[in-house]
């Protein structure tokens, strides 16, 4: 389901950062993570966020946007492209925490 970007409650923390892009953890005071992606649609362009999922903490949070980075739809991997795509994605993660 697709939502406006301003329903996000002002209570929550927001997490983004360049590397996550299209994606974005907010955490709740009452209800933890959600991860999100930013969608464009329709003949406006409007923005729009989806709902990805709703991990039990932050390193589940960062799991759940490296795996929907890894996989892209519409997108054929053989083995070593795509192990060579998750330690890209996964070192680029990471880098943000050092």
């Amino acid at each position: 389901m697709l939502r406006n970007p301003n329903s996000i409650p002002a209570t929550d923390t927001i997490i983004a950062d360049p590397v996550m892009e299209p994606f974005f953890i907010t955490r709740s005071p009452n209800n933890g993570y959600t991860v999100y992606e930013r969608v464009v649609k329709g003949e406006n362009n409007t923005e729009y966020i989806k709902t990805v999922s709703y991990p039990s903490n932050f390193g589940n949070a960062l799991r759940s946007v490296a795996r929907e980075k890894l996989n892209e739809e519409g997108h054929t991997y053989n083995l070593k492209s795509y192990v060579d795509r998750w330690e890209n994605i996964k070192n680029s993660l990471t880098s943000i925490l050092e």
